[in-house]
């Protein structure tokens, strides 16, 4: 890509930041009526595709992948929100946990992608992903009734959509690890005492196999126990687990990836339920919130990384996942596991409670 537009790495690294910024203002648009939207956010998403693909040059391909972003983002509020609004609150984490257990292993599978793309060319990478797109998200989308008019599902939590604001603060924090912590590795493991081939360096992205598997799990604790739980203590085994980076081992290395990933998937599962359960528009701002923070993560971690070293980037993840640790203890709402929930609905004859 650097040679097609002849552009400094740095430009070229803002490829990754308009898809993150795309996803951001998703997050804040109305949703309208679910299945429409969803459709139309397929479409969005295509043509982008399609536009990337056929770019002439960089600011073309920034624009297509804002787009991209916009359309992908609106597809994962839509879907995270139509959790709640068609699933009793007992199995809502779970499935929650595996939409986003499926982005964790689509982290690995892009890792893949920029190896086909050896074969394929940037361009036709774009092109199949596109493709792919189309294909899924209609197939899924045939399957989805739509919503008859004038239905409104009740949702959980009676605040009107108002989530707390911990929740939407909470979202600046979360992806900025995972993605802190991977576009800094590749300088670590490249760099002494290991030295590294970039081959042999991206190994290490093999650790979302592990994240998508807690996905899973953490969605399921969601249901059995509540989100702040899943929350605190996947806040703190993740800052455990972060020290091991400062070891100069690659088993420690590899834990502390694996640590960054796990926590962020585990932490986006409890947060994200926790958001869809106020409605579309709560879940929208915390996934704006979410995608805004890693799109600040690399220029951030850069800059620790720059300044103080890789203990500076160790220690700053850290210090964000201390605050989203901290945003969950303050918070004053009850927490209730989503089956309590699903029972308190009912009172002891069956009826509403």
């Amino acid at each position: 890509m650097d040679g097609d537009f002849h552009s400094p790495p740095a430009l070229t690294g803002l490829v990754m930041t308009a898809a993150l910024l795309g996803f951001a203002v998703a997050g804040l648009l109305r949703e309208g009526d679910p299945h429409r939207t969803l459709r139309r956010a397929m479409w969005l998403t295509v043509f982008a595709s399609a536009v990337a693909a056929l770019s002439p040059n960089l600011w073309v391909l920034l624009a297509a992948r804002a787009g991209q972003g916009m359309g992908v983002g609106l597809m994962v509020a839509g879907g995270l929100a139509e959790v709640p609004r068609r699933l009793p609150p007992g199995e809502a984490g779970r499935v929650t946990g595996a939409m986003i257990a499926g982005t964790a292993l689509g982290g690995l599978l892009g890792r893949a992608a920029g190896y086909a793309g050896l074969f394929l060319t940037w361009r036709g990478a774009f092109a199949v992903g596109g493709a792919g797109v189309l294909v899924v998200v209609a197939l899924s989308l045939a399957r989805l009734a739509p919503q008859r008019a004038g239905q409104a599902p009740p949702l959980r939590n009676q605040s009107g959509g108002r989530a707390p604001l911990s929740i939407t603060l909470a979202g600046l924090f979360i992806l900025f690890v995972s993605v802190g912590m991977f576009d800094a590795i590749p300088y670590r493991v490249a760099g002494p005492p290991f030295d590294l081939p970039p081959v042999v360096g991206d190994l290490v992205y093999l650790v979302f196999l592990p994240a998508t598997l807690y996905g899973l799990v953490a969605g399921r604790l969601v249901d059995r126990l509540g989100a702040r739980r899943v929350i605190v203590t996947t806040a703190v085994v993740e800052m455990a687990l972060l020290l091991a980076g400062l070891i100069s081992s690659v088993g420690a290395l590899v834990i502390a990836a694996a640590a960054g990933i796990c926590g962020t998937v585990g932490l986006h599962v409890a947060h994200s339920g926790w958001a869809s359960s106020y409605g579309r528009a709560a879940v929208g701002r915390y996934l704006a919130a979410y995608y805004v923070g890693g799109a600040l993560a690399a220029p951030v971690t850069a800059f620790a990384y720059g300044r103080f070293g890789w203990p500076g980037v160790i220690w700053s993840l850290i210090a964000v996942t201390a605050v989203v640790l901290v945003l969950a203890l303050a918070r004053q709402d009850p927490d209730r596991a989503q089956r309590e929930q699903a029972d308190a609905r009912f009172g002891p004859t069956g009826a509403p409670g």
